[in-house]
């Protein structure tokens, strides 16, 4: 039996809750819905409150991606491509990432046919000026032979001559002992021996991490979503055995679901192996963020998958990771230490930040067992499949969080030996 006092506080909660849904912060509803979990509704609300979070986040996203849509132009097609391919599954999304190729494909159809249009009019031109015919045709054929050397001239210089030209500027920037410098311009360039003089930096780079400190490695965007400029990413070191080293990114770099929106059960089980983080994050971010020499140094670790009933999965080997459950515990000794910040480029792709320390939410790669949903009491049994992950204030919540939520951001852990010259194909 509660007493009044219990009562009373448990509505101002209540009250709280309900405020913070009428102003869209979902995520924080339902933690205030947590406290008070045998108070009226509480635990009902706060599983609304969860899905109303992940809608909320789809809902931003598409609105987004629809105003860029809107406009008719390459550039802004292909943003909305970008952010509908985010929430594939999610309303018509597959369908309006068609509608924005065909709109590519109309854009540039149009600038051919004006250009054909253009051509055609020239010919009526000349056939009216009869009298002028042979002048206008050595015309013609003149512009046409310059307008073709520029083309062939500005493929050429964007081929050879940028390439060349970036390269010779790194070469002065390292004789200069302008070694960071050097490193933005070589990395990416893929010419002549620059991953090779990537590697070389980045292994001195490494050569003296310890566990514990920051290290530079990699580079990926962390600004704006709108900007393609890619900055240095900051690791820290978990773990090093010779020169092998155990890194996890210091800010959590982007935000994605752990599975697909249109997730089927019927057809697989939710494992790391099955995820479309571990599809993104060895594909698109392995490619984004490291240069062909780094890649060298990314060994491909055999990751211990957990399913849901418990049970391993040890047929997965992966460059890049999320860390598990039990080694979010064994590398972060506190709460304090499992704090993350997001980049503005996770922010904008929808990570959850707090408004109290400004923490993000993070995923981890452990599914919840069947045994610790059911183990709930009735008023608090979750629905679905849930991931376990890390909370704003560093805790580690073990009875997860549901697959499809955008709201959690990633932080990527990768193994790598700066002594190392692996082999770079890379499979699954």
């Amino acid at each position: 039996m509660q007493d009044n006092g219990t009562i009373e506080a448990n509505e101002r909660i209540y009250r709280n809750a309900l405020l913070l849904i009428e102003g869209r912060l979902y995520t924080e509803a339902a933690a205030e819905f947590a406290r008070i979990p045998d108070y009226r509704d509480a635990a009902k609300k706060k599983l609304e409150c969860e899905q109303m979070a992940v809608t909320s986040h789809l809902d931003d996203l598409y609105a987004e991606a629809d105003k860029a849509a809107a406009n008719f132009n390459v550039r802004s097609q292909e943003k909305a491509i970008q952010l509908f391919e985010r929430i594939r599954g999610y309303r018509d999304a597959d369908g309006r990432i068609e509608q924005a190729q065909r709109r590519i494909e109309e854009i540039l159809q149009k600038e051919r046919t004006d250009r054909e249009e253009a051509i055609r009019a020239a010919k009526e031109a000349e056939q009216k000026r009869k009298a002028r015919k042979k002048r206008i045709v050595r015309f013609a054929i003149a512009a046409a032979c310059v307008a073709a050397v520029c083309v062939v001239g500005v493929i050429l210089f964007r081929k050879y001559a940028v390439p060349a030209i970036r390269y010779d500027r790194a070469i002065k920037q390292i004789e200069a002992g302008e070694i960071d410098e050097a490193y933005r311009t070589l990395h990416g360039l893929h010419y002549q021996d620059s991953s090779d003089l990537v590697y070389d930096i980045a292994k001195d780079r490494l050569r003296d991490a310890e566990v514990g400190s920051t290290v530079l490695f990699g580079s990926y965007p962390q600004g704006r979503i709108t900007s393609q400029a890619k900055d240095p990413i900051e690791w820290i070191v978990l773990e090093r055995d010779g020169s092998r080293m155990l890194l996890i990114s210091k800010y959590a770099l982007d935000a994605l679901p752990f599975m697909r929106y249109d997730y089927d059960p019927s057809v697989s089980i939710v494992s790391w192996r099955t995820s479309v983080l571990r599809d993104w994050l060895n594909d698109e971010f392995l490619n984004t963020a490291f240069d062909d020499g780094e890649i060298r140094m990314l060994e491909r670790t055999a990751i211990c998958d957990m399913l849901p009933d418990g049970t391993y999965d040890m047929r997965t080997f992966d460059r890049v990771f999320l860390l598990s459950l039990s080694e979010a515990k064994k590398y972060f000794l506190s709460d304090e230490d499992r704090k993350c910040l997001a980049t503005q480029y996770a922010l904008g792709f929808g990570a959850y930040r707090s408004s109290v320390g400004e923490a993000c939410l993070w995923w981890l790669r452990t599914p919840v067992e069947e045994s610790v949903i059911l183990e709930t009491t009735d008023e608090l049994r979750y629905a679905g499949e849930r991931v376990a992950c890390v909370g704003t204030s560093g805790e580690i919540i073990e009875v997860g969080h549901a697959i499809q939520n955008r709201g959690y951001a990633v932080r990527p852990a990768v193994w790598i030996d700066p002594e190392s010259s692996a082999d770079l194909t890379f499979s699954k």
